[in-house]
């Protein structure tokens, strides 16, 4: 929890640069409109962007929009340190509730990377180490990506499967009813590894189940939940694990919606004092004082 409250000057000033961001060009009385802000603030925001190099001020002189600078505000951003940062918890707890450990998976290319695993610190040891690369027809992981991609996303990765030189890429044994298998994938939600290479590179000693995490309908990630055979089959401990493990991958899932829209953030407490004074004026001060 932070330590402060927020400093409403900066939250209304990142609303105004996402807003501009998102709809392109945009007049302050629209920004002011779509953010329930005194048009005055809006213009003394949008002045104090532009100065700083982060918008501009259209042609018309009306509207503004985003500059290139822009773009340096994500530079420092890893996309999958944020996801594992977010996931790690919600699958820390369901190892908890379901006593397996997991796998947390992203695309990279055309393959699946393990961004987080907790099957060592659980016991697990095998193959399958953190940043390892794994196929995506041959496990769970990567059908239920796979099953969840966009057509115009997918199609060209089949392509490079396709050509790929890896056994577990462009053996016809995976390939076979591949339409079929994806869809069963997408009406079940689950996505399982294939028993070849189950038996191959784990000596038939696990079985997986894994889910994607859907971010906006778009899949991120997906996660799975490893199984010793000896423990039970699919058909005996589905029943625990499925729920938790839909439970782990949903959570995941809201929290990196709230992360992407700041529109789903709930607005902050009212300012107590100070803090706002350089991009509010006397013309707006009884707004504020109102918020």
């Amino acid at each position: 929890m932070a330590a402060f409250q927020p400093v409403r000057a900066v939250v209304r000033a990142l609303d105004v640069l996402s807003l501009v961001s998102e709809q392109g060009e945009i007049t302050a009385s629209a920004i002011a409109r779509r953010l329930g802000l005194p048009q005055p603030t809006v213009v003394r925001i949008l002045e104090t962007l532009e100065s700083c190099g982060y918008v501009y001020r259209c042609e018309n002189g009306h509207g503004f929009a985003v500059s290139a600078r822009t773009k340096t505000l994500s530079r420092g951003y890893d996309a999958r340190s944020r996801l594992v940062q977010i996931a790690r918890p919600e699958i820390d707890i369901l190892h908890r509730e379901v006593g397996w450990p997991s796998n947390l998976a992203v695309r990279e290319g055309r393959s699946m990377t393990i961004a987080y695993s907790n099957r060592a610190a659980y016991g697990m040891s095998m193959s399958g180490r953190l940043g390892a690369q794994i196929p995506f027809l041959a496990t769970g992981v990567g059908l239920a990506y796979l099953a969840h991609m966009r057509e115009q996303d997918r199609a060209p990765l089949l392509g490079q499967l396709r050509a790929s030189p890896s056994r577990w890429d462009s053996d016809p044994a995976l390939w076979e009813r591949l339409p079929e298998r994806l869809e069963q994938v997408r009406a079940s939600g689950m996505g399982f590894a294939d028993e070849t290479y189950l038996d191959e590179i784990y000596q038939s000693r696990i079985w997986a189940v894994a889910l994607p995490i859907l971010v906006h309908g778009e899949v991120e990630a997906a996660v799975s939940c490893l199984v010793l055979r000896n423990a039970g089959t699919p058909e005996e401990q589905l029943p625990k694990i499925l729920p938790a493990l839909a439970a782990a991958a949903g959570a995941i899932a809201a929290a990196l919606e709230r992360e992407s829209d700041p529109r789903t953030a709930s607005a902050p407490p009212p300012a107590q004092g100070g803090g706002d004074e350089g991009l509010v004026g006397p013309d707006d001060a009884d707004d504020d004082a109102e918020d």
